[in-house]
């Protein structure tokens, strides 16, 4: 593959699962020097469903930044916390990737557009398919029907509260 010196990617990485590790996978593997990871702020995740269950940010942090060390010991990381959707790709212009998934391309375009407004280069932006715990053909373009089907930390969250519900006293 083409290696960028510089590769960003950004999520919530709750309960890190299969799926962010084949994201944070892609993103090591076509990385040369440095991977970026911007890592939602817990200020940003007052909506989620069964946010009481969230893992902590610097929780979140550890367990990518062990995933990743495993992965590509090599690779410089810097792990940030993002309190909106461009996070470093908006300020900084020596990016030259970003690693999305399908459901989350409107994000890679809104960027885009903050960095043309600010004279940035474009940004190689590669897209890594949405995996499904119960369903191998997830192609469609459908982000509602991806977010619904995928392996996700919203489903690990709902399995956790009904475990923590199970065990408690009617």
């Amino acid at each position: 593959p083409s290696l960028f010196p510089v590769t960003a990617l950004g999520g919530t990485f709750d309960h890190l699962h299969a799926g962010h590790k084949i994201l944070l996978s892609m993103a090591a593997w076509i990385t040369a020097t440095k991977l970026i990871v911007g890592m939602t702020d817990d200020s940003l995740l007052q909506r989620k469903a069964n946010k009481h269950v969230i893992e902590p940010l610097h929780a979140r942090m550890a367990r990518t930044r062990a995933f990743l060390a495993l992965f590509k010991p090599s690779l410089a990381l810097d792990l940030v916390p993002l309190t909106d959707v461009a996070g470093p790709t908006g300020w900084d212009p020596d990016i030259q990737a970003l690693v999305v998934s399908k459901e989350t391309l409107g994000g890679a375009a809104a960027i885009e557009k903050i960095r043309r407004e600010k004279g940035f280069p474009p940004l190689r932006t590669f897209v890594i398919d949405v995996i499904s715990p119960s369903d191998f053909n997830l192609a469609t373009d459908d982000a509602d029907a991806l977010r619904k089907a995928k392996m996700s930390s919203t489903a690990i969250r709902e399995w956790i509260v009904e475990q923590e519900q199970a065990k408690s006293p009617s």
